[in-house]
């Protein structure tokens, strides 16, 4: 299971300070899976990362549940569970294309993103899209929906044009915290 937290500082900065990064602090925490024993440091792993200002191996705490043997790893808010790209090239290349209406071929070649990808980006958005409006319904306290097009290519760029002006970050925290939910998929649990 991931849970992810607020760094309070940019990938580059994350990644420098290594195991020296005052993590959150799960131990005395209840397990989230068993409820019946207390967390206990298990170390990090190494994953990679891309963000708009950084591409390299950043550290990622984990703790674990010595009864269940299930594991909690706190994954920093820039980074997007399960993908290597984090939030910033993820909602910068998807803002592009819906919300500026750039065709796929002009996306890709303004950004480091290929028409794969991009197309996998779509696919996995579109599937999440009424979970995310009704989650950023909630962070921003609306009272209905930002969202109103049928078609989903219109309703997705509403969405992102909606959250152009806000911290793209701090958003996806937020919707993460209310739904457990990213904006490419749902987290394993």
């Amino acid at each position: 299971m991931q849970q992810m937290f607020d760094a309070g500082c940019s990938a580059e900065v994350y990644a420098t300070q290594g195991r020296d990064f005052p993590f959150p602090d799960l131990t005395g925490e209840l397990c989230p899976h068993c409820r019946s024993d207390l967390l206990r440091k298990h170390g990090f792993y190494v994953r990679y990362l891309i963000v708009l200002h950084y591409a390299g191996m950043i550290l990622i705490r984990r703790y674990i549940c010595k009864e269940c043997g299930h594991t909690v790893s706190l994954l920093p808010s820039f980074a997007h569970p399960g993908r290597a790209y984090g939030i910033e090239p993820i909602i910068y290349v998807l803002t592009r294309f819906y919300a500026d209406e750039k065709c796929v071929s002009e996306t890709c070649a303004f950004s480091v993103c290929s028409r794969q990808l991009l197309r996998w980006f779509r696919l996995r958005l579109e599937q999440n899209l009424n979970m995310l409006i009704m989650g950023l319904t909630d962070v921003l306290s609306l009272r209905a929906p930002p969202v109103t097009a049928e078609a989903a290519k219109k309703r997705a760029g509403q969405f992102f044009e909606c959250i152009r002006s806000l911290n793209a970050e701090d958003i996806s925290l937020k919707i993460f915290e209310r739904t457990r939910k990213t904006y490419l998929s749902p987290l394993p649990e």
